[in-house]
C-alpha cells in the first residue's frame, strides 16, 4: 500500500508539471550553496522575506527556490525568472497559529490518532492559502491539507521537501470554471487519476468548500459540495440517522452532483478507516463505499 501511494504521488507530481512552466535542467545541485539568482529574483525575495537567515538558492525545474530559516524553522519560496513570486511554504505552529476549526476537522479524520510532526501555511499565487499538516504514525509521513475554514482538501502520503510546487492555472480551466461558478477562490488543483489525467479543483464559494472534477480536456464531470447536518436536506439526514451506520463517527457530509443526479455522502470512521454511506434524495441508502470501490479515487482521495 505504501508503495502504491508513493508511485501515485510520484506520477501525479510529474503530471502536475503541466500546470507549471516548462522544465529546464537545474544549474546547481539543491542545497549546494554556490548558486545565486539574478538581481530581479534576489530583490523580490528580499522584499517579501526581509531579514531571514540561512538562505540557500537552487533551481527546481523552471523556478528559483530559496530555502531559508524563519523563526528557527525551515521555510521555502519559489520565484519565476523575472522575480515573479509563485509559492511560499511558511512554518506555522500547530498549537498556536493553526485555527481551532482545523484541529477539530483533523480530529474527525482517520488520521486523528497520528502525531503532528510539522505544520505549514502554503501560499501560492492565484490560489487561496491552505494549511499543510504533516502527520506520522512512526512508519509513514503524510501531509493533510485544509482550508482556512477547516475543510479537508486531500492527503498525500510519503511526502518530501518538494511535494508542494507552484501551480499555474491554464486559461482553458479558468474559462470552464467561470461557466460553472461565480465568485470563487481556488484552493488546490491536483491530478487524481494518473491514467486518465482527471483533475480535481478545490474551490471556496461563499465560504463553502467544493471539489470539481474535470477530464484531462477540462470537461466538467462532477462537483462535490461540503455540507453540515444543518444544510443537508432533512429527509436525507433522517434516512442516515435511521440507518445502522449512524452509530459510527461522522467526519463529513458531501453532496455529489453531476449533470443528471445528486446524491449525499456521509463519511464515517470505522476501525480507523474511512467508509462512505451514500443516500439518494429520498434518504434511501444506495451504496457503501470503501477503498476497493470503483468511486474510491474520487471520494476517498479528495
Amino acid at each position: 500500500m505504501k508503495l502504491y501511494f508513493y508511485l501515485r504521488t510520484l506520477i501525479a507530481g510529474f503530471i502536475l508539471l503541466t500546470f507549471v512552466h516548462c522544465s529546464k535542467e537545474s544549474s546547481s545541485e539543491p542545497g549546494s550553496g554556490d548558486f545565486s539568482p539574478g538581481e530581479q529574483v534576489q530583490q523580490a525575495f528580499d522584499t517579501r522575506y526581509p531579514g531571514v537567515t540561512g538562505v540557500v538558492w537552487s533551481v527546481e525545474k523552471s523556478y528559483y527556490v530559496a530555502d531559508f530559516m524563519l523563526d528557527a524553522q525551515q521555510a521555502s519560496a519559489w520565484f519565476g525568472e523575472n522575480g515573479d513570486w509563485r509559492l511560499g511554504k511558511i512554518p506555522t505552529s500547530y498549537n498556536e497559529q493553526i485555527k481551532p476549526v482545523v484541529a477539530e476537522a483533523l480530529a474527525h479524520t482517520s488520521y486523528a490518532s497520528w502525531k503532528v510532526k510539522e505544520a505549514y501555511t502554503l501560499n501560492r499565487k492565484e490560489l487561496s492559502p491552505v494549511y499543510a499538516i504533516g502527520m506520522t504514525n512512526d512508519h509513514i509521513l503524510s501531509n493533510l491539507y485544509f482550508t482556512r475554514n477547516g475543510d479537508f482538501i486531500k492527503v498525500i502520503d510519503d511526502v518530501n521537501s518538494r511535494t508542494d510546487v507552484p501551480i499555474v492555472i491554464p486559461a482553458i480551466l479558468s474559462q470552464a470554471l467561470d461557466k460553472l461558478f461565480d465568485e470563487i477562490e481556488i484552493a488546490d488543483i491536483s491530478v487524481i487519476d494518473v491514467i486518465n489525467s482527471e483533475i480535481s479543483v478545490g474551490l471556496i464559494m461563499d465560504e463553502t468548500y467544493a471539489t470539481a472534477i474535470f477530464s484531462k480536456n477540462y470537461v466538467w464531470i462532477v462537483t462535490f459540495w461540503n455540507l453540515t447536518t444543518e444544510t443537508v436536506p432533512p429527509v436525507v439526514l433522517k434516512g442516515f440517522r435511521s440507518s445502522h451506520y449512524a452509530n459510527l463517527t461522522l467526519s463529513r457530509i458531501r453532496s455529489m452532483q453531476n449533470a443528471t443526479n445528486t446524491t449525499y455522502l456521509f463519511y464515517l470512521i470505522n476501525n480507523n478507516k474511512t467508509i462512505i454511506a451514500e443516500f439518494n434524495r429520498d434518504g434511501v441508502l444506495t451504496a457503501v463505499i470503501s477503498r476497493d470501490h470503483v468511486m474510491a479515487k474520487y471520494l476517498l482521495n479528495i
